[in-house]
């Protein structure tokens, strides 16, 4: 009943704790949409004359949706990041953060979306910033802490700043609030005409729609903008969490299988050994409704405190998880005891136990005192003898092994289903393991339709020429991304010369497109308007819309799965403008070194022309990407509770087996069989069950992987999981698992030292 608890506790801490990150940190998104009162839609716009920013807000104010809005005062810079041993002069993204960013005044924002500081310093500084939880986690990597000092080159001077606290925004976290002195001698410096606009919409409005409307609208105009519905950023700060969240209570249903299984076969061993009492109760005048609510009851309750137990268990944890966990949710978590997934968890865990034993216990129903107490006394088994010793040639040891596998039936239907489970569990744990952990480079593909291995924003207006012949290249391209629409939805469309040439292009289905009139399309925005291959599509951008067929379906999360691979001669027809300094390089054996050496020549090539590049494969290996991280943890995690599951069922089962067979043990001993035989025996005999339990659980693991990753990453735009499902994999697994469960079981099996034929003797 101690092994039964702690599988029970394993199984409900699982699934409560699963519960408890999915609804707490959904709650929390919209706790704090309300609490900060947060934009429906986020607008970035590209303004060059005050004409042209009063036309805008003009519409704006004219959406029947819209109920109110706010300009954010903000002022945007070139800004570059210093840090202590970095060259000031790397090129490499990873090393420097680069690029335009968002300054306001500490102290003058708005209504809508209003900074809440979580962290501050009491000492007074200089030249104090704040930023907010994500851009310190997003993008610095989580460097800076209250009172470090961050040196900036805005605008080709140097600043030095002081770290004084970091705020929460669900949209506008990508502002710097500093000193209104020191933003106004910024404003003396180049300033990039960027603007941003809050907007509330009415009650009922669908975010979603607007959203679309004014995408469309503003390609209309020729307008540069970026606009964010409050979807995207929940999506953000919840998706990593509801990821962990199904991991847990996927496994926590394994779990909760292993535990009906052990229900049932604890049951109908404890019938079997205690036949005879069962029978001498009733004949004493007990009810077979009192002995089976006395069965039930030991399960139900044992259940009850295990449920109780990982209750305990998770509120004691969770307070530092949740610090671990604010790189990945980018928010804190006001968490509290949470009453209703502590009631799931309880119906779950509880309920079965009481149908499973219901259910085992319904044979007391039908036993008679006379014959219970009569069959509890024979002492002769007319089963068949399978393999006998006298006649079947063999080692001995693997002999006996064999006939006590072919007559404990029960025993291993219990084994199979549950290394069966095992099997999925283990084959998961190496298919993330391999495909997120050793080579993220596969879900890195599978996230982007055109994955490269480096990254090369080149100030020219063609370098491909230049960098095609270098060593270790690969395949080369260029690609440029515009935003247009189909029927109100936005699409980002994908721009090259000829993507039938490239060739990381994300095709899955189909082909590129290949003539000006052809396009590839995101399978899963494909899947949701019901388009087959060859079907016409009418794709606009500003006052000019075109008719390109449909000649393949492409894999991507990017723009959650809305986007197109157009040529350049069909990007033509809707007036795109595009460049072809935004450079991919596909090396040979996709590894950081030779991506290194594609980077040097590169730089020496270009020079002061190559304006920033990005490795790929060193970007993926630094230990620094959360998916990566979360890939790693849930594998580990995976393979802990796998292991835990199978001692704690071995557990069980070996004890089960030892008092069943006591007798039979010591008489064997007064044979002369040693303990190590009799080990060796117990062990092998139960393999046969393990070892199919196993390869039918790792084939169906390995086999469908793919579609459990579908599920998962079906809110980031991935509409089919293609990553690696080798065979070796099921093979490990198998290999793995059942060196493992021979270990466990001979270890276990250490009691069987302890039993002796002169103890068996009764008087």
């Amino acid at each position: 009943m101690i092994s039964f608890m702690l599988i029970v506790i394993l199984s409900s801490f699982l699934l409560q704790l699963g519960l408890v990150l999915v609804k707490g940190y959904n709650s929390q998104f919209e706790r704090k949409v309300r609490e900060l009162n947060s934009p429906d839609i986020m607008v970035l716009i590209e303004v060059n004359e005050p004409e042209q920013k009063a036309e805008i807000l003009d519409y704006i104010t004219k959406l029947p949706e819209v109920d109110y809005y706010e300009m954010v005062p903000t002022t945007v810079l070139q800004c570059e990041e210093v840090r202590e041993g970095v060259d000031e002069n790397s090129k490499n993204a990873m090393e420097n953060v680069l690029g335009t960013y968002s300054f306001a005044p500490y102290g003058e924002w708005g209504e809508i979306d209003r900074p809440r500081f979580v962290e501050t310093s009491d000492v007074e500084y200089d030249n104090p910033i704040y930023m907010s939880r994500v851009y310190n986690q997003d993008v610095f990597q989580g460097r800076y802490h209250v009172g470090d000092e961050m040196t900036l080159i805005v605008s080709g001077h140097e600043r030095v700043f002081t770290v004084a606290g970091f705020y929460e925004s669900i949209s506008l976290y990508n502002l710097f609030y500093i000193d209104p002195s020191m933003l106004s001698e910024l404003n003396t410096e180049d300033v990039e005409p960027m603007e941003q606009i809050v907007i509330k919409l009415v009650d009922g409005a669908d975010p979603n729609e607007v959203y679309n409307t004014i995408t469309n609208e503003f390609n209309g105009r020729d307008i540069r903008s970026i606009v964010y519905a409050i979807d995207e950023f929940k999506l953000m700060y919840t998706q990593m969490i509801n990821m962990i969240s199904v991991f847990l209570c996927a496994f926590a249903a394994i779990i909760t299988l292993v535990v009906m299984i052990v229900i049932y076969f604890r049951i109908s061993n404890s019938i079997e050994q205690n036949i005879a009492n069962i029978g001498a109760l009733k004949a004493l005048g007990y009810t077979t409704r009192q002995i089976r609510t006395a069965q039930i009851l030991e399960f139900v309750l044992t259940a009850g405190i295990g449920v109780i137990a990982s209750t305990i268990l998770i509120y004691l944890i969770l307070s530092p998880l949740e610090v671990v966990l604010r790189s990945l949710a980018y928010m804190i978590w006001e968490y509290s005891f949470d009453l209703t997934a502590f009631i799931i968890t309880a119906a779950v865990i509880i309920g079965v136990s009481f149908l499973v034993a219901l259910r085992s216990t319904r044979s007391i129903k039908d036993l008679d005192p006379v014959i219970a107490l009569r069959f509890g006394l024979k002492s002769h088994s007319f089963r068949k003898n399978r393999a006998p010793l006298e006649t079947t040639s063999g080692p001995l040891v693997w002999l006996m092994a064999i006939k006590s596998a072919l007559s404990s039936v029960k025993q291993n239907i219990l084994v199979l289903v549950v290394m069966c489970s095992i099997g999925i569990s283990l084959a998961m744990a190496v298919f993330v393991g391999y495909n997120v952990g050793v080579h993220p480079w596969n879900l890195q593909k599978l996230l982007e339709a055109d994955c490269p291995d480096v990254q090369i924003i080149i100030d020219d207006d063609d370098p491909i020429s230049e960098l095609e012949d270098l060593p270790f290249v690969e395949s080369i391209w260029w690609k440029d991304t515009a935003m247009i629409s189909h029927e109100g939805t936005s699409i980002q469309a994908n721009i090259n010369e000829d993507w039938s040439s490239v060739s990381e292009n994300g095709v899955m289905e189909g082909r590129p497109p290949q003539y000006d009139d052809e396009v590839a399309v995101g399978l899963s925005m494909a899947q949701s308007k019901g388009w087959m291959l060859g079907d016409m599509v009418l794709l606009e951008t500003g006052d000019k819309s075109s008719e390109y067929t449909i000649t393949g379906f492409c894999q991507g999360a990017e723009n959650y799965g809305n986007f197109c691979l157009l040529n350049a001669d069909g990007a033509d027809h809707l007036g795109i403008e595009y460049r072809k300094n935004n450079v991919f390089v596909t090396v040979e054996d996709h590894n950081a070194e030779n991506s290194a050496v594609v980077v040097e020549n590169a730089e020496a090539i270009f020079g002061e022309k190559l304006d920033t590049y990005l490795n790929y494969p060193e970007a993926l290996s630094n230990g620094e990407n959360p998916i990566i991280m979360l890939g790693r943890i849930i594998c580990i995690v995976l393979v802990i509770i796998s292991l835990a599951v199978i001692w704690l069922t071995m557990m069980l089962l070996i004890k089960t087996i030892i008092i069943k067979k006591q007798k039979e043990l010591g008489i064997k001993k007064a044979l002369g069989f040693t303990s190590d035989q009799l080990r060796t025996e117990l062990s092998l005999s139960m393999m046969p069950a393990i070892v199919t339990g196993l390869v039918l659980g790792a084939i169906a693991g390995v086999s469908r992987a793919n579609y459990f990753f579908t599920i998962l990453l079906s809110s980031a735009g991935v509409a089919r999981s293609n990553m690696a499902a080798d065979p070796w994999m099921a093979v490990l697994v198998v290999v793995c698992g059942a060196v493992a469960s021979y270990v466990m079981i001979y270890a276990l099996s250490s009691r069987i030292k302890k039993i002796s034929a002169y103890s068996l003797i009764t008087e």
